[in-house]
């Protein structure tokens, strides 16, 4: 089997959409910058990254971090757009987006009917996956199931059918 650099076989890209709430139910108040601007510099966060790593021709979602006093539905309902947004674009490619406990949430909430999504511990993930039905040279992408094991990977949720 042909081993392949880290680079060759994951790429990154830094997308805004994926960041912390911006309010206070996520973060204090007196934390946050009274100018709005996080100070998040893109370049130096993205050398932190192995060298051939960082894919710079990916187009992101959100082309700036959300503005401060952001609801939790509004951010909800981010989260939920970048993960369709970024599945359309790559159909043929699985995807790993890392998030904050709010985005994990909202994975199941958004993509499991009657799903209410109660606690997401540390490092707690979601699994998602989708049919795609190929045709000469098209694709069709189904509707997402949600794979995730109830209180197996730190997202409890109850179901109302």
């Amino acid at each position: 089997m042909e081993e392949k650099a880290i680079g060759e076989a994951v790429k990154v890209s830094i997308e805004y959409g994926l960041c912390e709430m911006l309010n206070r139910e996520a973060i204090r108040g007196d934390v946050a910058p009274k100018d709005g601007n996080w100070g998040f510099n893109i370049p130096e966060l993205e050398a932190m990254f192995p060298e051939g790593t960082v894919d710079r021709t990916v187009e992101r979602v959100y082309k700036e971090l959300p503005k401060w006093g952001e609801s939790v539905m509004d951010a909800r309902s981010r989260y939920a757009n970048v993960v369709q947004v970024l599945a359309d674009k790559h159909p043929m490619e699985n995807l790993l987006l890392v998030t904050h406990g709010e985005g994990v949430g909202a994975s199941i909430t958004s993509f499991l009917e009657g799903a209410t999504v109660y606690e997401a511990e540390y490092c707690a993930y979601s699994e998602l996956r989708r049919p795609i039905f190929c045709n000469d040279q098209s694709s069709t992408a189904g509707k997402f199931e949600v794979l995730t094991n109830l209180g197996q990977t730190g997202i409890s949720y109850s179901l109302t059918l």
